[in-house]
C-alpha cells in the first residue's frame, strides 16, 4: 500500500466468524482512538457521485464500509494517496487538517463514520483551494533563519534566552540540529528546538537543553498545537525515518502566559510519560518563610563575616568551577555540564542574563551559585559551596541575599531539580535545603512519543 498522508492509517478490527457468520467490532480508545461524540452512516449514494470534499479543523473520523466498497481519497496538502476501502473489517482514521474524497461508490455500500466531535458546520473547509492556503509549512531551521528565530522566541509567551541561536549554538559541534519551524498563511506559527540521533532513530527536543518544548506566540491556540504536532511526527517520519520523540515541555513558570496547549498535543498524539523531575521553586508573590535552620546559617554566615558579591568571570569564576567540579567528581564522578570556557562565552553573548554571585571569606570564594536570569524567572544553574562554607552557612546567606534583595522583585526563583535517574531517585536532603527558603514543587517532565 503506497504511504499515506500524515496521520492517516488503516485500523483493523477484530472479527469473530463461525457457521453462523462474523462479528466485527470497535471500541472507543482500543481501535477508535478517540472518545467517540457522533456516528453517521452513509448508503444510497448513487452512481457517479462522491461524499466529503471537505477537511475538517477540529473532528478526527474513522470510516469503515460495513457492505459494499468505496475509493477513499486522502490529502494533506503534500502527500496523496487512494485506497480502495471494501472490507467491514478495515477502516481508515482521518485527523483533522486532512482533506477527504470517497468515489466509486459500489451498489449497495453502506459506510459508518465515528467522529471525534459533535457535529459544527463551522469546522468544515470546503473549497480545496483555501483549504490549501490553510496548510501549515515546515521549514528546517538552518543559520539564514537566525535573526527571525530569535526574534520569535523574544516575542513568544514561553521561550527564555536559552532558545536564542548565540546560546543554542555553542555546543552545535555535539548535536545534528533538526529543530524545525511552522508556517501558516506565510506567518511564523511556533518552532521547535531539537536534534536528531540518528543511531537510535529518535528526536530530541532537546537534547542539549534543561527543557526544549514548542516555542509558541501569546496567539496560539490548542487546535493549531494539534496541527503542529501532527505535522511534525508526519515530518519526522518522512524526512528523518524516526519512530520516537522525546519532548521535554516548558515548565509553565517559565510562560508569561497559560501555553499548556502541547500538553493537550501531547495527550492526543499518544505521549507517555518517561522521565520527571522535582525542581524547587520560590513563589516571590506568596512567598513562605525561612525555616529556622536556615535562618541560623545566615547568622552563622553573618557573624563569620562573610561578604556576598558579584563575581568576575575570570580567576572569581575558575575558583567557584574547582567547587563545583570537586563536588560533582566526589559524589556523582560526573563533571560540570560546562566547561569554564563555555559559560565565559556564554557570558560574553548574555551578560544581563548569566552572573555569578559568590561568597568571600575574606579573599577567598567559599560559596556561589551562577544565575540565569529570564526575565521574571531566575534560575541557578550551578549551586556550590566549599566544606568551609558548608560549616559558616556561606550558602545560607548567599541565597536569602539573592530572594530578598536582588531578584525579590521577580515572579519565580527555580533552584533546579533534585532528582536523580529520570526522577527515580529524590535528594531528600538537597531538597530539603531548598524548601527550607520556601520553595515548592515544579515538575520538569520527559514525554515520549512512538510512532
Amino acid at each position: 500500500m503506497e504511504q499515506l498522508p500524515r496521520g492517516c492509517r488503516i485500523i483493523e478490527f477484530p472479527e469473530s466468524a463461525d457457521d453462523r457468520g462474523a462479528l466485527s467490532f470497535a471500541e472507543g480508545a482500543h481501535q477508535i482512538p478517540f472518545q467517540i461524540e457522533r456516528v453517521f452512516w452513509i448508503y444510497g449514494v448513487p452512481d457517479g457521485k462522491s461524499r466529503g470534499g471537505h477537511s475538517h479543523s477540529e473532528s478526527a473520523e474513522v470510516v469503515v464500509p460495513v457492505s459494499g466498497s468505496f475509493t477513499m481519497a486522502v490529502d494533506d496538502g503534500t502527500h496523496k494517496a487512494q485506497i480502495r476501502m471494501d472490507s467491514p473489517r478495515k477502516g481508515i482514521l482521518i485527523p483533522p487538517g486532512v482533506w477527504c474524497d470517497l468515489r466509486d461508490f459500489a451498489p449497495g455500500t453502506v459506510c459508518v463514520v465515528f467522529a471525534s466531535h459533535p457535529y459544527n458546520a463551522s469546522g468544515y473547509i470546503n473549497n480545496y483551494s483555501e483549504y490549501l492556503t490553510e496548510q501549515l509549512q515546515i521549514v528546517r531551521y538552518d543559520a539564514t533563519h537566525k535573526d527571525e528565530w530569535n526574534d520569535f522566541v523574544k516575542n513568544s509567551k514561553n521561550g527564555t534566552f536559552l532558545f536564542d541561536r548565540n546560546y543554542m549554538d555553542y555546543h552545535s559541534d555535539r548535536f545534528t540540529d533538526c529543530s524545525l519551524m511552522f508556517y501558516k498563511h506565510g506567518r511564523l506559527l511556533a518552532m521547535l528546538p531539537a536534534n536528531w540521533v540518528e543511531s537510535e532513530g529518535t528526536v530530541q527536543s532537546h537534547g542539549g537543553l534543561t527543557y526544549g518544548g514548542l516555542i509558541v506566540p501569546k496567539e496560539m491556540i490548542a487546535v493549531d498545537a494539534l496541527e503542529v504536532f501532527s505535522c511534525a511526527i508526519d515530518w519526522m517520519k518522512r524526512q528523518l525515518g524516526a519512530h520516537r520523540w522525546l519532548y521535554k515541555p516548558i515548565p509553565y513558570i517559565y510562560s508569561t502566559l497559560p501555553a499548556e496547549e502541547d500538553l493537550y498535543a501531547l495527550f492526543r498524539s499518544g505521549g507517555t510519560l518517561k522521565e520527571r523531575g522535582v525542581s524547587s521553586v520560590i513563589d516571590f508573590s506568596n512567598r513562605l518563610p525561612l525555616r529556622e535552620l536556615r535562618k541560623r546559617g545566615c547568622n552563622k554566615a553573618v557573624k563569620a563575616g562573610l561578604k556576598v558579591d558579584v563575581a568576575d568571570m575570570g580567576a572569581d569564576l575558575q575558583a567557584f568551577w574547582d567547587i563545583l567540579a570537586g563536588i560533582l567528581m566526589a559524589k556523582h564522578k560526573k563533571k560540570p555540564v560546562h566547561t569554564v570556557d563555555e559559560l565565559r562565552l556564554l557570558q560574553s553573548r548574555f551578560p544581563n542574563q548569566i552572573k555569578l554571585h559568590v561568597v568571600r571569606d575574606g579573599n577567598e570564594i567559599v560559596a556561589g551559585i551562577m544565575v540565569y536570569d529570564m526575565g521574571h524567572v531566575v534560575h541557578a544553574q550551578y549551586i556550590a559551596s566549599s566544606e568551609s562554607g558548608k560549616k559558616t552557612g556561606a550558602l545560607d546567606l548567599l541565597i536569602h541575599h539573592l530572594i530578598t534583595e536582588v531578584y525579590a522583585d521577580r515572579t519565580y526563583f527555580d533552584f533546579g531539580v533534585s532528582t536523580e535517574n529520570g526522577g527515580s531517585y529524590l535528594n531528600e536532603g538537597l531538597i530539603f535545603q531548598k524548601e527550607g527558603f520556601g520553595a515548592r514543587s515544579v515538575v520538569y517532565d520527559t514525554y515520549e512519543l512512538l510512532f
